[in-house]
């Protein structure tokens, strides 16, 4: 059955039946400013109201989470363009190649797979399809001459999550909690050890995966377990399950890191957020493909494009970090702006 109707939506796909969604939003550029610039007068003299996108989804593209993301972020792109934008959501595992080639066969231009485990599905897709631009979100590889695996600065991410941790702590143990330590997941948990290491080199990072991603309570249940083991302050990569974490902390007068997004309107507890916007990196790579000027392969959206920053102080420790100290961490942030690799700052 499930075959049947994703040959169904293919075919309901070539005769134009499925509709477009429309939504608001600010692209951005990959490149520097002069690419902007370059970007901007693309825009002014080419029509790419012709183009076609269509996006894979992992879950619900109203979820207000990773899947709304990528609709999100395709939509700003057709609200720019006035392209035709489609997607399909909950895509089943046995159905990724199916929709993948679904959408390649309508004649759209750029295919979206958003998340690491439609890799394997679009690399055996993509090379079929010489014409197309293929995009996989979260993905450490791509493959020529048409499939980009773009990354969100996950390291560099983690390093400053890592980083405000080991400026904060006093009893030298850092908590944190994540739903997963594979993949993208796997590079946030490397780069907050790193960051730690680099602010606080006598320090220790305890790491609890709870291998969920909506299950707050075994965040909180995470956070009981670390500060039992003396950290007294947390962070957490857990999508909305991560609530439950700095909730938690607010009950046991710890000190949280936001990540992720802006949590500060969560908890007290958490005093500073290190914000991954991949809706804006998501965005970038589609807008880049729909000028033809993303590149195959691997593509990094970090803090060098403001995928990646920090927010200001807030909450009940908001006064915690010295005015020095949150000069070193400003300072991380601008050297990861300008484009420098964070894991050779720390000694391995």
């Amino acid at each position: 059955m499930k075959k049947v109707f994703a040959l169904l939506m293919s075919v309901l796909m070539a005769a134009g039946i499925l509709s477009g969604c429309g939504s608001s939003g600010t692209p951005a550029s990959s490149g520097s400013s002069a690419s902007v610039a370059s970007a901007s007068q693309s825009t002014q003299s080419s029509d790419y109201s012709s183009m076609k996108i269509g996006v894979l989804l992992s879950g619900s593209a109203n979820d207000g989470g990773w899947s709304q993301m990528a609709a999100d972020a395709a939509k700003a792109v057709q609200e720019k363009y006035g392209c035709t934008v489609n997607y399909s959501e909950s895509v089943p595992t046995t159905d990724y190649e199916s929709t993948i080639r679904g959408y390649a066969d309508a004649g759209y231009n750029v295919v979206v797979c958003h998340g690491s485990e439609f890799l394997d599905a679009v690399k055996a897709v993509s090379s079929e399809y010489p014409d197309v631009t293929f995009i996989c979100t979260s993905a450490q590889s791509g493959q020529e001459p048409n499939l980009t695996g773009v990354d969100f600065g996950s390291y560099q991410f983690g390093f400053l999550v890592g980083a405000a941790c080991g400026l904060a702590t006093d009893t030298g143990n850092i908590g944190i909690v994540c739903a997963s330590t594979d993949g993208t997941a796997g590079d946030w948990n490397n780069g907050v050890i790193d960051g730690a290491k680099y602010s606080k080199p006598d320090g220790k990072v305890i790491t609890v995966c709870t291998g969920s991603w909506d299950d707050a309570l075994k965040c909180k249940q995470a956070v009981d377990a670390l500060a039992q083991q003396g950290c007294d302050v947390i962070s957490q990569n857990a999508d909305a399950a991560g609530m439950g974490a700095i909730q938690e902390c607010d009950a046991l007068g710890l000190m949280d890191v936001g990540a992720v997004s802006d949590q500060s309107s969560v908890g007290e507890s958490c005093f500073i957020s290190v914000v991954q916007d991949s809706k804006l990196g998501i965005e970038t790579a589609i807008d880049d493909a729909v000028q033809g000027t993303l590149q195959a392969g691997f593509v990094n959206m970090d803090a060098t494009v403001n995928v990646v920053t920090l927010t200001g102080y807030s909450g009940k420790y908001a006064d915690k970090l010295t005015d020095q100290q949150k000069a070193t961490l400003q300072d991380l942030w601008q050297q990861a702006h300008d484009g420098v690799d964070l894991s050779t700052l720390v000694k391995k």
